[in-house]
């Protein structure tokens, strides 16, 4: 009888481990060293580098970029970074986070244009490690536009999920595949090139050669890099400004900057000083009202930023001042 007894808790014990152990991967995400999964976050993690074949064919091409990111295979001497992560693990990955594929470029016969990518909207970081100093930056400040003379302007990459074409290497003759897992061509930085899985929206981006390398910023070839790939998700923003940011124009000028982004919420002086602002936007809107905000009016001087996410409430109709 004890015997079953201490064979019935064992059979339990491991029932709640094996429990416990699903809870904990599913809150973290899945990782295989070179891709991990956030979920709550809603964003993935790739390791990569600076492609070290970056400038390969430099008389021919004369320094123009046709990628930000291609996996190992992919256009190296084309593209920015080259991640460890194929287009179709990183397909996959946003599956799992119930990210639904777009439609790639195309041609409207009918009208005789062609058609721009749809899809969900995606923010890029690129990290890395320079001289023991951790940067981080927009995937755009690492693109130089020749036309403009300035990095490439920040942007919500779209992900459409490549055109599909036939499947080579499978025994059915009518299977079907995305380009993408093929070519390895992950972020294209010309708008109609379907192959890839994200698309640049920008219209700049429809020219010839208009991208290269930001010399100044980029880091040597074959530095190590961490690439975000983050959806671009409503959320609210509560930031506190400390500094010399009351009696020079604070609130009105984030009222001006947040309605021209489209952000709605508040500013409102607090009594010890500071500048309350409570934003609501999505991602890309929220980054830029951000870089307005650390630099403030012509006569504030901020000192420093104190920034909380937290989730989306759309209870604001407008950007307003608060007293």
């Amino acid at each position: 009888m004890k015997k079953v007894e201490v064979c019935i808790w064992q059979t339990v014990i491991k029932i709640c481990v094996g429990v416990w152990f699903i809870a904990l991967c599913t809150h973290i995400g899945w990782a295989d060293g070179h891709l991990q999964i956030l979920e709550k976050e809603k964003k993935l993690v790739l390791k990569g580098k600076i492609s070290e074949a970056l400038g390969e064919y430099e008389s021919h091409l004369k320094g123009s970029v046709e990628y930000l990111v291609c996996g190992h295979n992919g256009k190296e001497y084309e593209s920015i970074i080259v991640v460890e992560a194929t287009a179709k693990e990183i397909h996959d990955a946003l599956s799992k986070l119930d990210v639904q594929v777009g439609a790639p470029p195309g041609y409207d016969e009918e009208k005789d244009e062609p058609t721009p990518p749809t899809g969900t909207a995606v923010v890029i970081f690129v990290e890395w490690k320079d001289e023991n100093k951790e940067k981080k930056v927009r995937a755009e400040e690492l693109i130089f536009n020749v036309k403009t003379q300035k990095p490439m302007q920040h942007v919500a990459w779209v992900y459409s999920g490549s055109r599909v074409v036939p499947d080579l290497d499978s025994d059915d003759e009518d299977a079907m595949m995305p380009q993408a897992f093929m070519s390895n061509d992950i972020v294209a930085l010309r708008l109609f090139d379907a192959s890839a899985l994200f698309q640049n929206p920008l219209p700049e981006s429809s020219e010839e050669n208009i991208y290269k390398k930001n010399d100044a910023l980029l880091p040597k070839l074959g530095t190590p890099v961490t690439l975000t790939i983050e959806v671009n998700r409503k959320m609210q923003l509560y930031v506190l400004i400390t500094g010399r940011v009351q009696g020079v124009g604070f609130r009105n000028f984030a009222q001006r900057n947040a309605r021209q982004l489209g952000v709605k919420g508040y500013a409102k002086n607090l009594p010890n000083g500071k500048v309350e602002v409570v934003a609501e936007g999505d991602k890309t809107q929220l980054d830029a009202l951000v870089v307005f905000l650390r630099e403030g009016p012509r006569y504030a001087r901020v000192d420093s930023l104190e920034i909380d996410e937290r989730p989306f409430t759309g209870e604001y109709e407008t950007f307003g001042v608060r007293y």
